[in-house]
């Protein structure tokens, strides 16, 4: 068995602060809840925030949830329905796709295209 380090003043005044913090996280029943969204939502998020007067990204997830759970179940129902988020590719993103797209054509003909412009 290795002989544990004496530890010095200021790493035993660290840990009786986290066992201080934990002790009364405990007490009040606070748990930490990690969640990672994609960062796409990051600048609507904020601005639903800045528009509301929330300034704290915990602050804005409690509310959402306590919303959600104290709502009825048609509401929570309505609520968690999967609502696709608008994406518009940025013209380099989508030139870059056609180029790829058209040389992927060219590679293995056999389908006839038609451009948009060319339909009757």
């Amino acid at each position: 068995m290795a002989e544990e380090k004496e530890l010095t003043e200021e790493a035993k005044k660290q840990r009786r602060k986290r066992e201080k913090a934990a002790a009364k996280d405990a007490a009040l029943g606070v748990e930490k809840f990690t969640v990672e969204v994609a960062g796409v939502f990051k600048s609507d998020l904020k601005a639903v925030m800045k528009a509301h007067g929330i300034n704290n990204q915990q602050d804005i997830h409690q509310r959402l949830l306590k919303n959600l759970i104290s709502a009825d179940f048609e509401t929570q129902a309505w609520m968690l329905r999967n609502v696709t988020t608008p994406y518009e590719p940025s013209e380099k993103v989508s030139r870059a796709f056609y180029e790829k797209s058209m040389a992927e054509i060219s590679a293995d003909p056999g389908d006839e295209i038609i451009s948009p412009s060319s339909s009757p």
